[in-house]
């Protein structure tokens, strides 16, 4: 059984949770959320992992994020990408971003429609659109974006411990960042 993760709005600095605070996950809440100025960075502070569905950008200055796109904001078929982000990057802090509305929820639902399509659009072959499917979409399809976020931040957390890894939420409707609590 899932637990459903507490959702944390920032509408002000005291409602950073005081585990972000003073961290650069606690500057892109500040930055994205409150419109706080930006600093100047000598190089990224953070990775920002998202979805590439997700519409809206967030609100950060150039020089201040890396970022990686995966379905669900999920990074487990890009180790090396997180590990170069640190490495060589030089970030020290990572935020996965899940959103609202993700259209990896009810993936598996979907089959059919992602069959035919790639079929009428793509000129695949039905066997092969099926195969396609059925292979990579249960590795990219999710039940919650908040509580895959969660527990892909826990994963993470586990690989880096000296790394600080944020679970957040992008509400679209509130174009806000929400502090995912497990």
């Amino acid at each position: 059984m899932t637990m459903t993760p507490t959702l944390k709005p920032v509408r002000n600095e005291t409602d950073i949770l005081p585990a972000w605070r003073g961290t650069p996950v606690g500057e892109l809440l500040t930055l994205h959320n409150l419109g706080a100025g930006a600093g100047r960075y000598a190089h990224p502070q953070i990775l920002i992992a998202t979805c590439p569905e997700q519409q809206t950008g967030l609100r950060i200055p150039a020089g201040f994020a890396l970022g990686v796109n995966g379905a669900a904001a999920n990074l487990k078929r890009d180790p090396f990408k997180v590990s170069w982000a640190i490495g060589i990057g030089q970030v020290s802090a990572i935020a996965i971003v899940g959103h609202t509305g993700c259209g990896m929820v009810g993936l598996r639902e979907r089959r059919e429609e992602f069959v035919a399509r790639m079929v009428a659009a793509a000129g695949w072959a039905r066997p092969a659109a099926e195969q396609h499917f059925d292979h990579w979409g249960d590795l990219s399809a999710i039940e919650d974006p908040a509580v895959f976020a969660a527990s892909e931040a826990a994963r993470l957390r586990a690989r880096y411990p000296k790394i600080p890894v944020a679970a957040l939420l992008y509400d679209a409707a509130e174009q806000m960042l929400l502090q995912i609590e497990a």
